[in-house]
């Protein structure tokens, strides 16, 4: 009870310091002021609405009355109610995150801490993860997959994209509902096909050959989803290009592509993201011995990140939470590093795609 009731104390102290900074912010924009300063001053507790109310001359004709209306009672309960939502979103998306991190610095192998953060922090987990397993194999398997998956799958995609949006040929709308029709289907439905073709071909236990199965199953919801951003660009272009005597290369490389950055940057970001933790496929065609396995043949070595980490928390021979923490840290780093650098593409592309088609 008493952790209970300091929760809520901290949640209650939160959600005022929220309200005070956005009255200090609503109270300074009436009155002239806005940017960052009235942010910083609102987090002064009541130090910050009376510097704006008293200090600060007005640079805006706002009367009295307008002022007032900022403390108005309906006013002030929006304003709770809208943060008090976002510190609770806050809290369910960042404690977990405090969580694994704190577990990834606790060291525990076979027990589940109870509390959020270590009494003594320490880096064992990433040095065992690093030094006893295959973890910077696995991550290179990972990552080999991902890159090819996001460019060749988007290259193939775009491309094919590009000619059922801008060519007419006999059977198009045929081979667009069945692309359609394909994506419903699961892709759990076609494991026994999959394993079988990848045993004829000499395939299983090769991390790579993986991205044929990715690229395949992407291949179908991203062509629409390209398909419909560029049917929305103007055919008038690719007429006034060909005019100019240019090929149908030239219209794709210089005009389609510059247009649809957006689209193919989702589309890149998303197949990138794909195999990261895809754990049906790699567990299902890499744990493989070949015939010719000479005694003492390992495994592990054929594994990717999901298939190796998912081992520390359900095999009693590899059990070790905190490896699993940290390994689900340095998983997520590639991950948020795209998002940062093609934040604003991202935004457009999820837009584009949601409005277009």
């Amino acid at each position: 009870m008493p952790l209970l009731l300091s929760l809520l104390l901290i949640y209650a102290a939160i959600v005022l310091l929220m309200l005070h900074q956005g009255t200090v912010a609503e109270y300074a924009r009436k009155k002239g002021y806005e940017g960052i300063l009235p942010g910083v001053l609102g987090l002064i507790p009541i130090v910050g609405l009376l510097i704006y109310m008293f200090y600060f001359p007005k640079r805006r004709n706002v009367s009295k009355q307008g002022l007032r209306d900022v403390f108005r009672l309906k006013h002030m309960i929006g304003r709770i109610l809208i943060y008090g939502e976002i510190a609770l979103v806050a809290v369910i998306v960042i404690v977990p995150v405090v969580y694994i991190v704190g577990l990834s610095l606790s060291n525990i192998q076979s027990a589940i801490p109870n509390s959020i953060w270590p009494d003594e922090p320490n880096l064992e987990a990433f040095r065992y993860l690093f030094e006893e397993t295959k973890f910077t194999l696995w991550y290179w398997n990972t990552l080999s997959i991902a890159l090819i998956n996001m460019v060749v799958g988007t290259v193939l995609i775009t491309g094919a994209a590009f000619v059922f949006a801008r060519f007419s040929f006999k059977g198009k709308k045929a081979g667009l509902l069945t692309i359609l029709v394909l994506q419903a289907f699961p892709s759990f439905m076609g494991l026994i096909a999959m394993y079988v073709l990848f045993w004829k071909f000499g395939l299983l236990g090769q991390p790579r050959a993986l991205s044929i199965l990715y690229i395949g199953g992407s291949i179908p919801g991203n062509l629409w989803l390209i398909k419909g951003f560029l049917t929305q660009i103007p055919k008038d272009l690719d007429e006034s290009a060909m005019i100019d005597g240019a090929n149908k290369f030239q219209i794709f490389w210089k005009i389609i592509l510059p247009l649809s950055v957006p689209i193919l940057t989702f589309v890149a970001v998303s197949m990138f993201m794909g195999p990261w933790m895809d754990y049906m496929l790699p567990g299902y065609l890499l744990n493989y011995y070949p015939p010719d396995a000479p005694v003492g043949y390992d495994v592990t070595n054929q594994w990717t990140l999901a298939v190796g980490l998912f081992k520390f928390i359900n095999d009693l021979e590899y059990i070790h939470y905190s490896a699993f923490a940290a390994g689900a840290l340095l998983v997520g780093l590639p991950i948020t590093a795209l998002y940062m650098a093609f934040q604003r593409y991202l935004i457009e592309g999820i837009m584009a795609g949601a409005t277009k088609g």
